[in-house]
């Protein structure tokens, strides 16, 4: 159980290292993409956001890591140009803004945290099928809640 939530903490070290560019495309099947991020205890620290384009990348390769200081109730991300598609979202409150998601002594995560359509895994993340969505609407917005 504790190796299942070091990986998130290592998926998200990439978060600070990770240029947020646009990926190219050939199409011009783009998105206006809006994530809104709900559940908040406190106002305060990070989140800190992963978004995967494929099964394989899943927890491994975000195409887009961020980081959003927590002033409010919500958060609101947004991305011009996103291509249709298929993807999947992870989020955490990094309330102490330590940049790693702080765990128990069981590896239980202390900080909330979130996967796109509200999945959850049972000893980890929420699997590639349960957190996956697809965007092929000229503005899409998929939100999130943190618990």
């Amino acid at each position: 159980m504790k190796f299942s939530f070091i990986f998130l903490s290592v998926m998200f070290l990439l978060v600070e290292t990770k240029a947020q560019e646009l990926p190219e495309y050939i199409n011009d099947n783009v998105t206006s993409f809006t994530l809104k991020v709900h559940g908040f205890s406190k106002a305060e620290g990070e989140l800190r956001i992963a978004m995967f384009d494929s099964k394989d990348a899943y927890t491994k390769e975000p195409v887009y890591a961020v980081v959003i200081p927590v002033s409010d109730s919500e958060v609101e991300w947004k991305v011009p140009d996103l291509p249709f598609g298929e993807y999947a979202i992870a989020v955490y409150h990094d309330k102490n803004t330590n940049g790693k998601l702080d765990t128990n002594f069981l590896g239980i995560p202390k900080e909330d945290y979130g996967f796109s359509n509200d999945a959850r895994g049972k000893f980890g993340p929420a699997s590639w099928e349960d957190a996956k969505f697809s965007v092929s609407e000229n503005n899409a917005t998929h939100q999130i809640i943190v618990n």
